[in-house]
């Protein structure tokens, strides 16, 4: 019978030399987790109690229209682990300052601030943003008051304001509709200026009606070289009167860089075109805004061969399907205005040198862009050479095309009808290669730009015509 073996005592002795080398590496391992765990929930422990006094501060600012001198008139409400801190400060910026803090007697700094100390509260602000505030209480105060009267105040002194810790100064004119306009504002008596603002002035509530917001962007007649005025604004162009319309003004977007941007029906980007002087219908001017969406859908310009624009399929197309598509917001802001349908020069387009048995004009919502659209988006020195000669304006020639924002649109990937027709059976087409051509017929499959004027009254809601913001318009 075997007999079983058991350790000896050298063994025994090896084994707890062992375990005694484990545990002299584990435990201060141990030890040190356990202290970080216990030093972020103190942390938490202490921010917590930071987040009660912020909420107690304003609540006694909601309450007494002031923040507090001390914290002995704060109301604290905190549960968790007993935070006491040595120094507990509203600074005169009613900032909060926490110094010393313990969590159950053990001491806790803020490893994120060099003092260690902890800082908690409102954050200093500028003299811009305190006339802000000031701008935004007033709107507020304004808006309880109509709630109550059901009407505005003829004096903006009437109203209660919750008190600031500077001493802001405005000129303030409110008018009848609620909107509220602040010049001469200063701050602890230093003038302070809205820098987004072209005359320096904050605006509250105030709708900027569309047109006069562009002309007043738009280069002087004075700046005749795109160099010159490349601010990505409009440009002015003047016209002589034709056989069809008086003397006119132009305000165009020209280039390949311009700040043309609107966010219309929906999320779709559309492009202003310009600021032009139309008619509407009736022999009454006014200046509209002229939109071109940016991208195209692929129809015929007329299945019958026509080339007549009032009568045609795709004008039909426009106004009945695609217009009742349209969100009713948008579609209520779209203005019929007359469109003139010569040839392809600014000029003849208003004159009567269009096709013989055809319409010289034709009045409706929506339509397709001018030859001339296109081509006055190379002038001032944009490139001459194609606004001198855009029936040999080929990409092959150079770099020409490019400089067009309209082209970039299209990006040369297809034949891009216009509103203009060139005889009795083709139509002026915007080309692949930049080149303005008239050998497509009016049976094609080409693409569409849909094309249409805003009412004179339409105003901004917001944007500055950039790509990241772009314009946003309504009634």
């Amino acid at each position: 019978m075997k007999k079983n073996k058991a350790f000896t005592l050298i063994e025994l002795i090896a084994v707890l030399v062992i375990l005694a080398i484990i545990s002299l590496i584990v435990a201060p391992l141990l030890l040190n987790i356990i202290r970080r765990v216990k030093d972020v929930a103190n942390k938490r422990s202490v921010d917590g109690y930071g987040r009660a006094v912020e909420y107690a501060m304003a609540s006694y600012q909601l309450e007494h229209l002031a923040y507090p001198d001390t914290f002995d008139k704060l109301e604290i409400e905190y549960k968790g682990n007993k935070v006491e801190c040595k120094t507990s400060r509203i600074n005169p910026d009613y900032s909060i300052y926490l110094s010393e803090c313990k969590v159950n007697g053990r001491l806790v700094k803020d490893d994120k601030e060099i003092d260690g100390y902890y800082h908690y509260g409102i954050l200093k602000m500028t003299n811009q943003e305190y006339v802000d505030t000031y701008g935004k209480n007033l709107e507020d105060a304004l808006k309880k008051y109509y709630d109550e009267h059901n009407e505005y105040p003829s004096d903006y002194t009437t109203l209660t304001l919750p008190p600031l810790d500077k001493e802001v100064s405005c000129d303030v004119e409110t008018y009848s509709d609620g909107k509220i306009f602040l010049t001469k504002c200063s701050v602890d008596s230093e003038e302070v200026l809205d820098e987004s603002q072209d005359d320096g002035y904050y605006h509250y509530r105030e709708t900027r009606n569309a047109v006069k917001y562009l002309l007043k962007k738009t280069n002087s007649k004075l700046i005749t070289t795109y160099t010159d005025g490349n601010t990505h604004e409009m440009y002015t162009f003047d016209h002589e009167a034709t056989e069809q319309t008086p003397v006119l003004t132009d305000y165009r977007y020209i280039g390949n860089v311009p700040y043309n941007y609107v966010k219309f029906n929906g999320n779709e980007i559309w492009r202003i075109v310009g600021v032009f002087d139309t008619d509407d219908g009736y022999g009454k001017y006014d200046k509209r805004i002229k939109l071109l969406k940016s991208t195209s859908f692929r129809a015929t310009w007329d299945s019958n061969s026509k080339y007549d624009w009032a009568i045609s399929t795709l004008n039909s197309y426009l106004n009945d399907n695609y217009y009742n598509q349209i969100f009713e917001l948008d579609r209520n802001i779209i203005d019929p205005v007359k469109y003139y349908l010569g040839q392809w020069s600014y000029e003849s387009e208003r004159g009567k040198s269009g096709i013989p048995g055809a319409s010289d004009n034709w009045t409706g919502k929506i339509a397709l862009i001018y030859p001339s659209d296109y081509i006055y988006t190379f002038s001032l020195g944009v490139e001459d050479y194609c606004f001198n000669n855009i029936f040999a304006c080929k990409k092959s020639k150079g770099k020409y095309p490019s400089n067009s924002w309209i082209y970039m649109l299209q990006n040369g990937s297809s034949y891009y009808w216009t509103i203009s027709a060139c005889s009795n059976y083709t139509i002026y087409n915007m080309l692949p290669d930049g080149d303005l051509s008239s050998f497509r017929g009016s049976q094609n499959f080409d693409a569409a730009l849909p094309t249409l004027y805003l009412k004179p009254e339409v105003k901004i809601k917001s944007g500055d015509g950039t790509i990241d913001n772009p314009y946003e318009f309504e009634l």
